[in-house]
């Protein structure tokens, strides 16, 4: 075996002592916990991403960054460290282990072919990675772990271990081992450990100050001494048979090798028991446990060994009696400075039919060989998918959270330990960080809490090196609780969709924050949490949004509840209808409340404006808060604004009537308003988010929608009408010369299109909404007769305005055909009194339009269109002005309600007999004077006469039907004459 070092960073590596990087992080960790739990971008930014630390001398080298928070909430963060060799960029299947040692803050990775050891806390993008190639005939996956620093030394041991051979190499310092040469290795740094034959080395694990323990696949476990008695570096063996000496010993120490030792999964350094020994728990999948006290002089002892499977299987049975059949135990820990209490991680198929679900159990245990009991089983509810790594037990110090390590996940969780006064079979608390699918964690190590003077210098956690995101540090962060208080499923869904807002959008984050609903929460929880997080970001009091700036502050709370909705997106159809109107309704406020910040106080026009904003802002908090207060921490009042903004700008138009200027920017400024709120804002951020994000097509909630109050749908009403009169003033009396006045009425002529179209839109809304429930059905009529009452008020007048093309656009967007229909005609008549060419070509253009009506719209405008000649008496014209719609005529005159107009299109189309039959049905069915009935009967005898020929013998009976008619007609006109003479003589 060969060593030689690789020096990868972009300059020159300087080393920094381990005063120097401890000094550091505690700098760097104050100014991450005096900053928040999150520092906002430059404006520039799209994404909620926290913002790099800063250092106190400029970074000069392009090869270094800075410590990045990928996830934090109150509980734990996690971070990205910079340091990432390149090995952990490469993207292939190789297979690898690996080590941490957080004491000297330095990363192992071992491949079949490579060892690499880099110091994981360095500051270098690219840190300085020393490589160990290794010979490695077989090709199997060696075995090799960082030791403690030789005395006068700061840098990591490291032993690597040949599976098949049993070939172990130790270096008492990585970077002293090119300058120790490998021709002039002092004795005993290398050894081989004797192998029967087909055995291997399975497991290797530092224990010191005791050495190292290995494991071999017979269930052999053997102790390498890495010091002798003093001390000093030396290499020694020892078989650890743990069954006493002479032959019926060695016979019982085989036969628990055979039974309980073999398939070990976890060895691992427990409670240091005096100088240069150790306690050391082992366990298998089975289950068995061992604990044994070794020494760095080759002595051991077994203290503890049980089979626990079936203890560990019946305490679960009654809730998972299927259990049995996949139970397998993954690792075990043992508490802090605890001889006797540890957990132990273990893991079943919960279904056989779907076997990707796992479910994941940790027990906490009281191991005495005369008084074992299981205190409490905790089933891990928050991940429950599969690991393509063996499942690891990472515990760091003090103990109170245990990490558990899968391939694409990290699960913390609550410990319950000995000293607790109310021992629980519940956990306290438990959380999941997990990976995106093309990151894998390939090893991890503990860190635990350190302390100086009383302040954390370093919470407890663990580091991970993965492929795909290089070396991340997770923290669990101290709990200042009582800690008997327990989180609500929803506080656990409330965290999870705070981290997915505000870091879940950070383009090279590794994290997958998923989706609510992965983990089987109930909906009740979910909707909960949901409205819980939408309410601290509407209202600013999230702890994540604390920005100075109040327009920063706005703009943030818009992405925030936009990124909420999008994480949402996939389980919106799992939502109610409230829950997803809810937060709706809450970005569209807050969209409104920033366009009106950014145009009322930020904009260059701002300074234009009357002031009259802040003023009803004083108003409506009693002279107590400022404009910024209201907008930062009064918007659950930003409905009533709405309405006491509009009021104010009517009264002020009112009161300065003899002054044209002020009025119109009175007027000006409250349209300016709604249309800010509504057309803006709020329907801007609907026609985006309600069906594509928020899946909402046709549902309505409960809660009415906040655009269509009857506060509002008076306030438009109102600014409508008062446009509306200034535009005719103004129009009447404009000058053409005075340019002022000209871009006054262009502006409240568009604003006046703005409002009409507003107030179509709101109204449909409120329609819908009262629609949707059987108990607002009245309500919903009397809203629609008020709707199609006033619309034409709203569309026609624009014709006025030259704004004839917005009119005919609201009118086909709302499918108003009457009022359609009336501008049409009206407009032609217009036209009809001009010869010129202008006219000419405006009259093409409207059979045009009329001709799209009837061909996009079909009978239903015809229809329409012939109701309003109809009823306007324009019937000469209904019969001549749409010659290629016929069919639609006839078929809308087939309606006998219609026979006093369509025996004139019978005559027309010499019909008579049809003619005639419907003039006699009129005469019979409507209350006309005689004279009326003589005439319409004398014009049906004549059309029935004229077809004599052709009618046959009903045209005859018709015929003489009529004659007597008209003769009961005479007779009741002599009685009326006879009856007047009487009265006047």
């Amino acid at each position: 075996m060969s060593i030689q070092i690789v020096f990868v960073s972009l300059s020159t590596h300087r080393r920094i002592s381990m005063a120097q990087r401890r000094s550091a992080r505690l700098q760097a960790r104050r100014s991450r916990q005096v900053s928040g739990l999150l520092r906002f971008p430059d404006n520039t930014s799209t994404a909620l991403v926290p913002v790099r630390q800063t250092t106190t001398q400029p970074e000069t080298s392009r090869a270094r960054d800075s410590v990045m928070e990928y996830t934090k909430n109150a509980k734990y963060c996690a971070l990205k460290l910079p340091a990432v060799p390149n090995i952990l960029k490469v993207k292939d299947d190789e297979s690898c282990t690996g080590f941490i040692d957080s004491g000297t803050e330095s990363a192992l990775l071992v491949t079949p072919t490579t060892a690499y050891v880099w110091k994981y806390s360095s500051p270098d993008r690219i840190p300085t990675a020393i490589s160990f190639p290794i010979s490695n005939a077989s090709g199997a996956q060696p075995l090799g772990v960082l030791v403690s620093p030789s005395a006068g030394s700061t840098e990591p041991g490291l032993v690597l271990v040949n599976p098949t051979t049993g070939h172990l190499t130790y270096w008492d310092a990585v970077g002293g081992a090119l300058a120790e040469g490998l021709l002039h290795r002092k004795k005993g740094m290398e050894t081989t450990i004797q192998l029967y034959q087909s055995e291997t080395l399975e497991y290797l694990q530092n224990i010191e100050p005791a050495g190292v323990i290995v494991a071999t696949s017979t269930g052999r476990f053997v102790l390498v001494a890495l010091h002798d008695g003093a001390g000093r570096p030396g290499v020694a063996c020892t078989a650890m048979r743990g069954a006493g000496t002479g032959l019926w010993s060695n016979i019982v120490g085989f036969v628990k090798v055979g039974s309980t030792r073999r398939d070990v999964v976890a060895m691992k350094p427990a409670k240091l028991l005096g100088r240069g020994e150790r306690m050391v728990v082992t366990a298998n999948a089975r289950g068995a446990v061992t604990m044994w006290h070794c020494s760095r002089t080759g002595d051991y002892r077994l203290v503890f060994e049980m089979d626990l499977r079936e203890q560990l299987i019946s305490s679960i049975a009654g809730v998972y009696p299927q259990a049995e059949k996949t139970f397998r135990v993954h690792d075990i820990e043992m508490l802090p400075n605890d001889e006797n209490t540890g957990l132990l991680l273990s893991s079943f198929v919960y279904d056989e039919d779907d076997e990707e679900k796992i479910y994941y159990v940790l027990f906490t245990a009281y191991f005495d060989s005369g008084d074992f009991r299981i205190i409490s089983a905790h089933r891990i509810t928050c991940y429950t998918m599969q690991s393509t790594r063996p499942p690891r037990l990472l515990l760091p110090g003090p103990g109170y959270t245990a990490f558990v390590i899968l391939s694409n996940a990290v699960i913390m969780l609550d410990t319950v330990l000995k000293s607790d006064s109310n021992i629980s079979t519940r956990f306290k608390w438990e959380d999941v960080i997990q990976f995106k699918p093309d990151v894998q964690v390939m090893s991890a190590g503990t860190e635990d809490l350190s302390q100086i003077n009383g302040q954390v210098t370093r919470h407890a956690g663990i580091v991970t090196v993965t492929r795909g995101a290089g070396v991340i540090r997770i923290e669990r962060f101290e709990d200042e609780s009582d800690g008997n208080a327990v989180r609500s499923t929803a506080d656990v869904i409330k965290s999870k969709l705070e981290q997915a807002v505000y870091y879940g959008f950070i383009d090279e984050s590794p994290l997958d924050f998923g989706k609510v609903k992965q983990v089987g929460y109930d909906i009740n929880d979910i909707e909960t949490a949901i409205s819980d997080v939408s309410d601290e970001i509407f209202n600013g009091t999230s702890l994540y949004m604390q920005v100075d700036d109040t327009m920063t502050c706005l703009t943030l709370r818009c992405q925030a509840l936009g990124r909420l909705a999008e994480h949402l997106s996939l389980i919106f159809s799992s939502l109610s209808a409230e829950i997803r109107y809810q937060v709706l309704y809450k970005l569209e406020k807050c969209e409104a409340a920033k366009n009106l910040y950014e145009l009322w106080f930020t904009s260059p026009a701002s300074s234009s404006r009357s002031g009259m904003l802040a003023e009803v802002l004083s108003d409506m908090t009693q002279g107590s808060g400022s404009v910024d207060s209201f907008f930062r921490n009064d918007m659950s009042k930003f409905g009533d604004l709405i309405a006491a903004f509009s009021n104010k700008c009517l009264i002020r138009a009112r009161t300065a009537s003899g002054h044209r200027n002020i009025m119109l920017q009175h007027v000006r400024e409250a349209n300016e308003f709604l249309l800010t709120v509504l057309s803006s804002s709020a329907y801007v951020i609907r026609s985006h988010y309600k069906e594509s994000i928020f899946k909402l097509s046709n549902a309505w909630a409960v809660t009415a929608p906040w655009t269509s109050t009857f506060d509002i749908l008076n306030s438009l009403s109102r600014q409508f009408e008062v446009t509306k009169t200034v535009c005719t003033s103004l129009w009447e009396a404009s000058d053409a010369s005075d340019e002022q006045v000209a871009t006054n009425l262009r502006d409240l002529c568009d604003q006046l299109v703005g409002l009409a179209q507003a107030l179509c839109r709101a109204y449909e809304e409120r329609i819908s909404f009262c629609e949707a429930a059987e108990s607002r059905r009245e309500q919903a009529e009397n809203l629609k007769r008020a709707y199609v009452e006033q619309r034409p008020g709203w569309l026609k007048p624009l014709l006025a305005f030259g704004c004839g093309e917005q009119a005919f656009q609201l009118g086909e967007q709302y499918r108003d055909f009457r009022t359609l229909a009336e501008m049409c005609r009206e407009e032609k008549m217009q036209l009809d009194e001009y010869s010129d060419e202008a006219s000419r070509l405006a009259k093409e253009k409207l059979a045009i339009r009329t001709k799209y009506y009837f061909d996009t719209y079909g009978y239903e405008f015809a229809q329409t269109l012939y109701q309003y000649y109809v009823d306007a008496g324009y019937t000469s014209e209904l019969f001549i002005s749409f010659p290629d719609y016929r069919e639609y005529l006839e078929r809308f005159l087939s309606d006998r309600k219609y026979d006093r107009v369509a025996w004139i299109h019978d005559i027309q189309t010499g019909d008579f007999i049809n003619a005639g039959k419907k003039l006699v049905n009129v005469a019979e069915k409507m209350e006309d004077p005689l004279s009326n009935k003589r005439l319409q009967l004398s014009i049906a005898k004549l059309c029935l006469i004229s077809s004599a020929s052709v009618g046959g013998d009903q045209t005859q009976d018709d015929i003489r039907y009529i004659n007597e008619e008209l003769d009961r007609i005479d007779r009741l006109d002599e009685e009326d004459a006879g009856e007047n003479e009487a009265m006047e003589e």
